[in-house]
């Protein structure tokens, strides 16, 4: 029966065979060969005090660098395998320390996947000098201020005032420094003390950042440690910075380190989108407690004059 059948028949199976092989090849060949995609230098914009989205820093500031922000720009990189080499382009005089941690966590993770280089423009002050840390080289305009390797937190005392206004306060406490860093007394001797152990508590863990990182650069670890700022261009002369320049000298510098050509493209990142939803219910659901002071990686401090300029600012200070 078999030899009965038509030629065309034959000529059939043949195609059907011979398209089925030729499927089977092309479809291997795609897996096995690399997709060639366009590797590129991703810029991502670090600009603001960092803060957590309701601390008391933004009042004083238009601008905000949260940790979530960072999150969801990270995610970005990470999900894109032909970003080589990332460029965080920094202008911060710092803020919280515990935000700025959090970002440094975020970035030091990211830096063990791409190349990072930082890039300081106006600011890249305590907190701001601190995210960036992690990258492989710090670049910065040598008009910038940098460094401030310190933390600061100012606690302010309203009791005066509030005793020529006849206002009174009570506080039951159970311990005796339950209520410390109140505004509503004068800070005792005692609390100096404690006060000032906690901030150098959290300087000490500055300072071991700079040390894992700058470690063979540092020129005079006593003078940085005084937590002055300084210029782009002398913080290259005691080893804060690897060099001075512009954006361009970063992405130069990041294409060298990731081995692309140096006509490698760049791309900003920018921050996701809201959804709908998050617009329908003004932002996100995530609520962040409000704190009357913070431990703060900042320098210059922020300035309570502009809360004068801000009714609704006032109203929000005063309700902490």
């Amino acid at each position: 029966m078999v030899k009965g059948l038509k030629w065309w028949v034959w000529l059939l199976i043949g195609i059907l065979i011979g398209s089925i092989t030729m499927l089977s090849l092309s479809i291997s060949f795609q897996v096995s060969r690399p997709i060639n995609r366009l590797e590129y230098v991703a810029l991502v914009e670090l600009s603001g005090s960092i803060a957590y989205s309701e601390s008391p820093l933004t009042l004083f500031s238009g601008e905000v660098l949260t940790p979530s922000d960072v999150e969801d720009l990270v995610s970005q990189i990470r999900r894109d395998p032909t970003i080589k080499a990332v460029v965080l382009v920094i202008n911060s005089p710092g803020g919280s320390a515990a935000a700025s941690e959090e970002i440094y966590t975020m970035f030091k993770k990211l830096s063990e996947e791409k190349i990072l280089v930082s890039y300081i423009t106006e600011y890249g002050a305590s907190g701001g000098y601190y995210i960036a840390l992690p990258s492989k080289e710090i670049i910065a305009s040598p008009h910038s201020l940098t460094g401030s390797v310190g933390a600061i937190s100012i606690v302010i005392s309203w009791k005066e005032l509030m005793d020529k206004l006849g206002i009174k306060s009570e506080t039951f406490k159970s311990g005796e420094l339950k209520d410390i860093g109140s505004s509503w007394k004068d800070i005792t001797d005692e609390e100096r003390r404690v006060m000032t152990s906690i901030i150098n508590s959290i300087a000490d863990i500055f300072k071991e950042r700079v040390r894992e990182h700058r470690g063979g650069k540092i020129v005079d670890w006593s003078e940085v440690f005084t937590a002055r700022p300084y210029t782009g261009l002398q913080a290259l002369q005691v080893g804060l910075v690897d060099g001075i320049g512009s954006l361009d000298d970063a992405v130069k510098k990041a294409r060298q380190l990731s081995g692309l050509p140096e006509d490698a493209p760049t791309k900003w990142i920018k921050p996701r989108a809201p959804t709908l939803l998050e617009l329908l219910l003004g932002g996100s659901s995530t609520r962040v407690m409000k704190l009357s002071y913070e431990v703060l990686l900042m320098w210059p401090l922020p300035d309570f004059s502009t809360l004068r300029c801000n009714p609704q600012g006032w109203r929000a200070y005063l309700q902490n």
